[in-house]
């Protein structure tokens, strides 16, 4: 008889330890499955958070559309990759050719290839040669808010896109990118005091820049005020 009640009192035990065995194991589900509920209240919030930056993010589109000038003088085949390659990018509005050759007249037949249609392309013949100036001189013509610049000898598709994004992100400043070597020459015109709240500085656009028609509007007004008796001076500023 006491070897039967032993016998039983083993099998509650061992029956015990396997049932805290299997708590032990499963623990972490049931803890899951508990908190679950939190869970899918986070990623409601973050979906919610997701379609908040993404409407955002349309609202920048919309607000800050963006015309790409370019200036011809006589590389007629790279201003012909280049608006080929801004019709294939859809980040443009219009496109703003400044032609600063008098001696030619540019025509839409010359510039578009590939089949492309011509209906975002805007042809500025100008009668004389604005060397620098023209690029701000065709900002000022855009029908956008945000003009894009590059030279028509660098190859800025691999960071045009980014570029565009980053100046959606702080529409009120010049966004600019180049090489090391022009960057740190650029540094050598840059002065800060902090005690009269100046910041001023230069950036070289021709690698690819990003900036308001109406600072490219400001540069030119500053232009006629302060060197409109130097014409050299006024024609070159870049």
């Amino acid at each position: 008889m006491s070897g039967t009640i032993k016998l039983r009192k083993t099998i509650k035990i061992m029956l015990l330890i396997f049932v805290i065995l299997i708590v032990i194991q499963f623990y972490p589900f049931i803890h899951i499955l508990y908190k679950n509920s939190d869970y899918f209240m986070n990623a409601n919030t973050t979906f919610a958070i997701l379609q908040q930056a993404k409407s955002r993010e349309l609202d920048l589109e919309n607000k800050y559309q963006v015309t790409a000038i370019i200036l011809h003088w006589k590389h007629l085949l790279a201003i012909q990759q280049l608006i080929d390659y801004y019709l294939k990018s859809k980040c443009f509005k219009e496109i703003i050719v400044w032609n600063n050759n008098p001696q030619i007249n540019l025509t839409y037949s010359q510039l578009v290839t590939n089949n492309n249609s011509s209906i975002l392309i805007r042809i500025i013949n100008s009668k004389e040669n604005l060397k620098d100036q023209a690029k701000y001189r065709a900002c000022s013509e855009a029908q956008t808010l945000v003009c894009f610049y590059v030279d028509d000898d660098w190859d800025v598709s691999h960071y045009m896109k980014s570029l565009i994004a980053s100046f959606r992100s702080d529409p009120n400043l010049l966004h600019s990118t180049t090489n090391a070597v022009t960057y740190y020459k650029n540094m050598l015109w840059t002065f800060t005091d902090t005690r009269i709240d100046l910041h001023t500085g230069f950036s070289w656009i021709g690698s690819g820049s990003v900036f308001l028609r109406e600072h490219a509007e400001r540069h030119l007004k500053l232009l006629m005020i302060h060197v409109k008796d130097q014409q050299g001076i006024y024609q070159r500023s870049a």
